[in-house]
């Protein structure tokens, strides 16, 4: 029963096993060409590659079951550390090259404050000539923006539409084109002095010509766009000119501000929005306050009214304490005068019980309590006042 066991066991274990010419080989036979090489294993399965069943046996494809990748291992870099910890307490300080490019033709270059210069004002040409005959067409954009206007949606349509138009055809070879982000540009759109999207901008001689398009000003179309880059009928318009254009005398003014702007852009950009809020909220309370100060005619009125009235609560506080002194000097008068009736209510009392307590000596002592009231209701007696007045009369008859 042990032998059937065992072999039977065996028998399993073979079977399981899958049948490939490097396990079962039936050796090399005359004439057969020699192996160099053991053929290739097959691969197995690993984590994160779809698994295909077997069909059910009515002709249907194999079913393929994807499977979830397997988990990377966790990367202690301190730098992806601290910038997963400071996003999720709202702090930005991701690169701000990358934002909105999966929105856009890549096709087309994204002018930023950074690589301008290097993209426009120091391109390198082969000769003077095709030097003055580059022209860049730009588009002033706030696409990546999420309140976007259908505007600048259908400028940028129609803006990507004449490019790939004119890649198809050709025949415009001294034009480039580029998109500026309105809402991540700030040096670029505060030195050309604008101040909202969208905007169609020619830009010729290196940057020192401007022309400024805006979509009600131009047919923004696709077609009209490119007929009007062929005819060249954007020299038939001035360009941007005066004292704070390229080369003006103030163009040094609109220089600084716009490099101080994208100084402060690139520092705000990174602080958590709520800070800024409570931060702008605090400062413009300041402002008003200060905008709203008397002047100091006005402070000196107010000061003058504030006196009066701190002497008026003054005077009648010190009125208050007054009648507050005097109704409490009458009450103290009241309960001494209660006090005093209660103690000769209490005497009277004690003469009354004394005189019930002797019975016999009645009359003595009402004779002797009448003659004490008299002698001390009368202060001189009436033999003592016949008597005087008998000699005032003698004196008189004298």
């Amino acid at each position: 029963m042990k032998l059937n066991l065992a072999l039977l066991g065996s028998v399993i274990t073979l079977c399981s096993i899958p049948a490939q010419a490097q396990y079962f080989s039936q050796g090399w036979k005359p004439g057969q060409a020699a192996h160099t090489q053991a053929a290739a294993p097959k691969e197995g399965w690993a984590p994160g590659q779809p698994i295909e069943r077997q069909p059910a046996g009515d002709g249907s494809a194999p079913e393929t079951v994807e499977t979830a990748p397997p988990k990377a291992p966790f990367d202690w870099d301190f730098g992806k550390i601290l910038v997963s910890t400071l996003q999720s307490f709202g702090m930005n300080i991701s690169l701000p090259e990358g934002v909105g490019l999966d929105k856009w033709d890549d096709r087309i270059p994204l002018i930023t404050d950074e690589n301008y210069e290097d993209v426009i004002v120091k391109e390198e040409f082969a000769s003077d000539e095709e030097a003055e005959k580059r022209t860049w067409v730009l588009v002033i954009t706030s696409q990546s923006s999420s309140k976007a206007d259908a505007v600048s949606k259908f400028v940028d349509n129609m803006f990507d539409s004449a490019y790939n138009i004119s890649q198809v055809e050709g025949d415009l070879p001294n034009v480039r084109w580029g998109r500026i982000d309105y809402f991540n540009v700030t040096y670029l759109t505060t030195k050309w002095n604008i101040w909202q999207a969208p905007y169609i901008v020619i830009l010729t001689d290196r940057g020192q010509t401007l022309r400024f398009y805006r979509p009600t000003q131009i047919r923004v179309r696709d077609d009209l766009l490119l007929d009007y880059l062929r005819t060249e009928g954007f020299k038939s318009t001035p360009p941007w000119t005066g004292l704070w254009a390229p080369g003006g005398e103030r163009e040094w003014i609109l220089h600084l501000l716009a490099y101080y702007m994208m100084k402060a852009y690139n520092v705000f950009v990174k602080i958590p929005k709520v800070v800024l809020y409570v931060a702008s909220g605090g400062l413009g309370s300041l402002i008003l306050n200060w905008m709203h100060k008397p002047s100091k005619e006005q402070q000196k009125q107010l000061a003058i009214r504030q006196a009066k009235e701190d002497a008026a609560a003054k005077k009648i506080n010190a009125k208050n304490a007054a009648e507050a002194a005097v109704a409490k000097g009458e009450g103290e008068k009241v309960k001494a005068v209660l006090s005093g009736d209660e103690s000769s209510t209490t005497n009277t009392e004690r003469a009354g019980r004394k005189r019930q307590q002797s019975p016999k000596k009645g009359k003595k002592s009402v004779v002797s309590v009448e003659g004490s009231y008299d002698s001390s209701s009368s202060t001189t007696s009436p033999v003592k006042t016949r008597s005087s007045t008998r000699q005032r009369k003698a004196k008189k008859a004298q």
